[in-house]
């Protein structure tokens, strides 16, 4: 066997690797009556029977926890951040507050959930989202890379036709949401989850305002009546373009869409100008956003159309220059990437095509979740893992409408406001540190054999790790899903609970066997679940208490001491964790998001049978921590408990 048909036998062999493990990780969030056969993507996706979002009013409302429940909860989480002395103050606060204040306000948050299936749901919007004025790019964009693939390796010259298939399998799943095939998602017990947040993934933009920003969504299903916007934004050198991937109700295919793409790179490359950049100013704060975008409409009123264009469309794609290579690089690029004249923050989300053929996302999270993205990007995925990234449809192609090039009319204002906000993303995108590592030695096939939770492995891993650089706990934000319920979203899981930190201390102090190492390990992984699954019932403690203190504001209340008081902050409350978590998926794919505060970490990681993949970041700007710290002794922890498991073995 000659050298050249051996490495196409282990690049097969790599690529059906690929497909075993990412049919795996998409098999994790279905039932278990369809997980006893390998399907393919349209088995698992489309559906010629059930509409996408025929359960949608069938879903349960929101339940508002008891608030004892949610005030044990709390004192929990305070427990192992507190001093003998603060926690004994803070426990007479909630008393107090539990007896008190806190009754009148449980009883008026429960009129309001009479009267709404969700009573959290725009509330949780403005307050988490819309009324931040931080820039969205890079403090609350989500970014995520596609895989390392062996059929696309690096290599110039390829970017435009990698990009046309991924547009073009954008478009196929595009037209599941329009035709409502996509199939609802269903939990391991067969339970419906909610689907809303896929009615945003298109044709969906965050435009600023002075105060509150607002949500414009304008995708619509065949059944609602009318049409969706089908054009798409392009942006490159800082010029931008927009064409339409329906003609004459037919998709663009691959090969038309990249026809498209290679004009719009030619007519670049051969004007030899760059453009204004004026994506550049939807990377500042939303206040300064928002009064460039109205001195823009009233400049001229062709920007108001150009704008509307742009906002209404399908998604943005940004040609990208840069070369990164690894999926740190990628990441990296991704969230803090220096073009910020190619990015349009405010869109739900932005395909990132760099010029070696890698690829990359950066996404609003104000629509919705990693969980629904990730959904469509595991589509994406199976689709190009079908086709081996070769595309295989019709090669013929129609003729098709130039790409419109959308000129902003400018004055010297504008242009020095474009010079503030890239000077201005650049230091802000510097104080930010980036790692990325896949842990090769073995993955949550080892847990399972204990009967330990994936996630709960990994968080005890974590809160380790940050103990021994810290020397203390860890307050820290995991990522539940509540969509069970009418538009559900995300609670807050909280696992830094004393288990969890006892687990932390043992293992530093060496002062317990192995032995009683796994007992507490056993102990806290259990703990995990609970919380876990307190949450994702709607039984966590933040939303609930974010909703008192919101009702206590609407009501022109005072603020009750709870709120003000140190260990509320603390322990996490208003987003002050430590540790912001998440886990990606059961695949080799990550994805980033800044710390939450300046003394903290990032922390998202996937999970495989063999093998972990974490991106952690951090804040430069802070002595204390380090994110290639943090990743060294996230190793060192994992190590660890495996040999603490691995001596149970034998027993």
């Amino acid at each position: 066997m000659d050298n050249k048909t051996t490495t196409k036998n282990n690049a097969n062999k790599n690529n059906n690797n690929w497909r075993q493990r990412l049919v795996s990780g998409i098999l994790q969030y279905l039932p278990e009556s369809l997980t006893s056969r390998v399907i393919g993507r349209d088995a698992i996706f489309k559906s010629t029977t059930n509409k996408t979002f025929e359960n949608e009013d069938k879903l349960p409302a929101l339940p508002v926890p008891s608030l004892k429940t949610s005030l044990e909860l709390y004192l929990e989480t305070v427990r192992p951040v507190a001093t003998d002395d603060e926690y004994a103050r803070t426990e007479t606060i909630v008393r107090n507050f539990e007896n008190g204040i806190g009754n009148d306000l449980q009883q008026m948050l429960m009129k309001r959930a009479e009267s709404s299936k969700n009573w959290l749901e725009l509330w949780w919007e403005d307050v988490a989202y819309l009324q931040n004025r931080l820039p969205l790019i890079p403090f609350s964009n989500m970014t995520g890379s596609l895989p390392n693939y062996d059929y696309w390796p690096v290599q110039t010259g390829t970017r435009l036709e990698r990009l046309a298939l991924l547009i073009y399998f954008h478009l196929q799943f595009w037209q599941l949401l329009r035709k409502e095939q996509l199939k609802p998602v269903l939990n391991k017990s067969g339970q419906p989850l909610a689907m809303n947040q896929f009615h945003r993934v298109f044709n969906t933009c965050r435009i600023p305002g002075k105060h509150k920003d607002s949500l414009i969504e304008n995708f619509k299903t065949e059944s609602e009546g009318g049409s969706s916007p089908n054009n798409i934004i392009l942006l490159y050198k800082g010029h931008i373009f927009s064409f339409d991937l329906v003609q004459n109700d037919q998709l663009l295919t691959a090969p038309e869409i990249e026809h498209q793409l290679k004009h719009i790179e030619n007519w670049c490359q051969q004007n030899g100008t760059t453009g204004s950049g004026i994506g550049s100013l939807t990377t500042t704060d939303r206040t300064k956003w928002a009064d460039n975008r109205d001195y823009l409409i009233k400049l001229n009123k062709d920007n108001e159309d150009i704008l509307n264009t742009i906002e209404n469309s399908m998604f943005v794609v940004a040609l990208d220059d840069n070369q990164p290579i690894g999926q740190e690089e990628i990441l990296r690029e991704a969230l803090l990437g220096s073009g910020c004249e190619n990015r349009w923050a405010d869109k739900s989300f932005t395909n990132i095509a760099y010029v070696n053929g890698n690829f990359a996302a950066n996404l609003d999270h104000t629509p919705f979740d990693g969980l629904a993205i990730a959904t469509e990007a595991q589509y994406v995925l199976m689709s190009l893992s079908e086709c081996k990234g070769v595309y295989n449809g019709p090669k013929t192609k129609r003729t098709l409408p130039e790409p419109l090039l959308l000129e902003f009319k400018i004055d010297d204002k504008i242009v020095n406001e474009i010079e503030i906000a890239k000077y201005a993303h650049r230091q802000m995108c510097d104080s930010i540190e980036i790692t990325y590592k896949v842990f090769t030695e073995y993955g949550r096939s080892v847990s399972a054999k204990h009967q330990i939770h994936p996630e709960a492995y990994i968080q005890v891993a974590v809160q380790l790790a940050y103990y021994r650089i810290h020397g203390k706990a860890a307050p820290t934000y995991c990522t539940a899903t509540t969509r069970k319920f009418y538009r559900g979203r995300t609670e807050t899981c909280r696992p830094c609970v004393s288990e969890t930190v006892d687990f932390a201390r043992a293992v530093t102090e060496g002062n317990k066997d192995d032995s009683e190492l796994y007992e507490i390990l056993i102990k806290s992984g259990k703990k995990f679940q609970q919380t876990m699954a307190s949450a994702t019932n709607g039984a966590g403690c933040d939303r609930h208490l974010l909703g008192l203190y919101l009702t206590a504001l609407e009501n022109g209340m005072q603020v009750p001491d709870l709120y003000t008081d140190p260990m509320y902050v603390k322990s996490g409350g208003n987003g002050n964790f430590v540790l912001s978590s998440s886990c990606v998926g059961y695949l080799n794919i990550c994805g980033s998001v800044p710390p939450m505060v300046e003394n903290g970490y990032s922390f998202f990681y996937g999970i495989e049978s063999h093998q972990y993949s974490f991106t952690i970041s951090s804040y430069k700007s802070c002595p204390e921590t380090s994110a290639v710290r943090l990743q060294q002794e996230l190793h060192e922890a994992l190590m660890d408990m495996k040999r603490i498991v691995d001596s149970q073995q034998t027993q």
